[in-house]
């Protein structure tokens, strides 16, 4: 892989030393608004923080009106430290820039603007679940509903910005089963801010909105702000959802002076209320964005990128190694969780006897619940252990576990002052961002991986990319297993198959034969139809449905469907799938309707936005149909 040299010449120029060519390329170039697409492992915080250095060297950019924000207080930290390096040049960048989370920039910022008006501070509750439990204790409809996912509901909805009465509407657009009836839900979203109101509180969701609000509405704040902050550096923009979408382009206002960084392909908080469709659209909403791809991993060996880049399928055609051959990974069946666990924690401390670290290796599992057994067998074989927890911001927040995953119950066997060194266990979401040279994923079996309520393509699509996450934390080896027999909660143990995204990978493996000769019935033919019953599974509503694939007609309306959806979206100034989502663009172009009343059965519609769209809709339908010489009514 070529890298920058550095050469006399313009300032900055060190700034290139060891970067690929692409890297160099988002560090330098011209463009006022770029957008990085970065593969995992690809150095994405390098280039970011280069990015800065360099402009500043430039003299283009202010290092005190720059603002980098991402998404935990751990990576602010290390996005500071990493401005304050000595060969980032003259100064100390980790001071003068303003690095931080979205909340704890809309929390200092509207404490000034509080403070400036004499207006009272209200308070920031740390956990709304309390809140919540007191509203809900003995409504109809609330009763026996986890406190979690009642919050949980609010907070999709907040992040979301959904509207207490829009709430049934937009869950079914999403696709997003909601924990209780929407009509209770709604009523306790109403309650839930009017209690707010009354006790003169705030959650996390209100600070961000309220930022924005006295962006708008004061205009000397906004003024102020926008000076402030003249060059705006976001991380992990796939993370990003439309509310803080919304800070973001309420802050920049008419500036495009933007450098934002991601991977769609690490998409994973998508039941949280992110939205990756901020991060594939900047090039629509700023014409002249220059877009850089980095594709090669710098982390991972050839064997371990191949493997999940296969997982993936084709949105990880591009993806690349750098590193070093390394071993292929492995693939392994056990008959019970208790052998598989038991293997797992001997060959770690077989690892560690012969020369590797504890805190260099992993163990991770798609749900909490299955890490139970793991470091239990783990403290038994004398490895010292320490649980992944949240990565919270500055105002207390962080991406939570993902849904599913269950509380964790998982001790941690932490020697006396080597807290580092030990073994991490951890959910597949508890892992992002993280990296270990060993990896072991445990548990890769069909109901858990994709777990098992993942029903829809958006779910699934989701689900796939939290696979390829979880197997890029590994940087040389990766151990993989599953279970043929698992206990449920209440003892009962039930025979399990593997994931079916494992046959897809299989010559990726090494002992993959062996683990995948036996089907969940004891025989091979049963794996077999197992695999064929999951492919069509996992391959899309109509191939479920027994029917055709969708033609190349229907692919041709499906794209003048979502141009248009794009065009109105960026007119209206909301992420595109708040107007219609992807499920319906294809619904659409499939039936092909011609009349309102055929347009109103189409699921994902509603009143509302027939009422709204309705008219638009069938006059995109009647023109792709002329101009592509297509049937009505499919």
């Amino acid at each position: 892989m070529a890298v920058t040299r550095s050469s006399t010449g313009a300032p900055g120029h060190e700034l290139l030393d060891g970067l690929t060519a692409s890297q160099a390329r988002a560090v330098t170039t011209p463009a006022h608004t770029v957008c990085v697409m970065a593969a995992a492992g690809a150095g994405k915080t390098r280039v970011l923080t280069r990015r800065v250095a360099y402009r500043v060297a430039q003299q283009t950019a202010g290092s005190r009106h720059v603002l980098a924000i991402t998404f935990t207080r751990k990576a602010a930290e290390e996005l500071r430290q990493r401005l304050g390096q000595a060969e980032l040049g003259e100064g100390d960048l980790g001071r003068e820039v303003t690095a931080g989370t979205f909340h704890s920039l809309a929390l200092s910022q509207l404490r000034r603007w509080w403070a400036d008006r004499r207006t009272p501070e209200p308070a920031v509750i740390q956990s709304k679940a309390r809140l919540v439990g007191e509203l809900a204790a003995g409504r109809p409809g609330l009763e026996g509903v986890p406190l979690a996912e009642l919050s949980g509901a609010l907070e999709w909805a907040a992040a979301r910005l959904v509207a207490a009465e829009d709430l049934e509407q937009a869950a079914t657009l999403a696709g997003r089963q909601l924990p209780a009836p929407a009509e209770a839900l709604t009523s306790l979203m109403t309650r839930y801010t009017d209690e707010k109101r009354r006790r003169r509180v705030v959650d996390f969701d209100d600070l961000l909105r309220l930022y924005v609000q006295a962006l708008r509405e004061d205009a000397r704040f906004g003024a102020a702000q926008r000076w402030r902050w003249r060059h705006l550096f976001v991380d992990e923009v796939q993370d990003v959802n439309p509310l803080q979408c919304q800070v973001l382009t309420t802050l920049l206002g008419d500036n495009d002076d933007l450098f934002v960084v991601g991977d769609p392909n690490q998409a994973i908080y998508g039941w949280n209320g992110a939205d990756p469709g901020f991060l594939t659209s900047v090039p629509d909403r700023w014409p002249g964005t220059e877009v850089v791809h980095l594709d090669d991993n710098h982390r991972s060996s050839p064997q371990v990128v191949a493997l999940a880049a296969a997982v993936l399928g084709r949105p990880g055609a591009a993806v690349r190694s750098s590193q070093p051959d390394g071993p292929l990974p492995e693939l392994r069946s056990f008959p019970d969780e208790e052998r598989e666990a038991a293997t797992i924690a001997g060959e770690v401390v077989r690892a560690h006897l012969q020369g590797l670290d504890w805190g260099a290796m992993a163990v991770l599992a798609r749900t909490n619940v299955q890490l139970t057994g793991i470091a239990e067998a783990l403290a038994r074989a004398g490895a010292p252990t320490r649980l992944l927890g949240p990565d919270r911001d500055a105002a207390g927040t962080g991406q939570a576990d993902g849904p599913g995953e269950g509380p964790a119950r998982v001790t941690s066997y932490d020697r006396p002052g080597a807290a580092e060194d030990a073994v991490a266990l951890g959910s597949f979401h508890r892992a992002k961002g993280l990296q270990w040279p060993a990896v072991w994923l445990a548990g890769l079996e069909s109901g858990l991986v994709p777990i098992a309520y993942a029903e829809d393509q958006v779910s699934l699509a989701e689900e796939r990319r939290l696979l390829y996450v979880a197997l890029t934390r590994a940087e040389r080896e990766l151990h993989c297993s599953w279970a043929r027999e698992r206990r449920t909660a209440s003892g009962a143990r039930l025979r399990r198959g593997p994931s079916p995204w494992l046959a897809a990978v299989a010559a990726h493996f090494a002992g993959s034969a062996g683990a995948l000769a036996e089907g969940p019935d004891g025989t091979g033919p049963g794996l077999v139809d197992f695999f064929a019953s999951a492919r069509r599974r996992l391959a899309g509503s109509r191939a479920a449905r027994g029917e055709a694939p969708a033609d190349g007609q229907t692919e041709a309306l499906a794209r003048r469907l979502d141009e248009w959806r794009r065009r109105l979206a960026r007119a209206s100034g909301v992420p595109a799938h708040v107007l219609l989502h992807d499920a319906t663009v294809q619904l659409l172009a499939e039936r092909r309707p011609r009349t309102l009343e055929e347009l109103a059965v189409v699921p994902g519609l509603g009143p509302v936005k027939v009422a709204r769209f309705g008219p638009a809709l069938l006059e995109v339908v009647e023109g792709a149909l002329a101009d592509l010489g297509m049937a009505a009514g499919a």
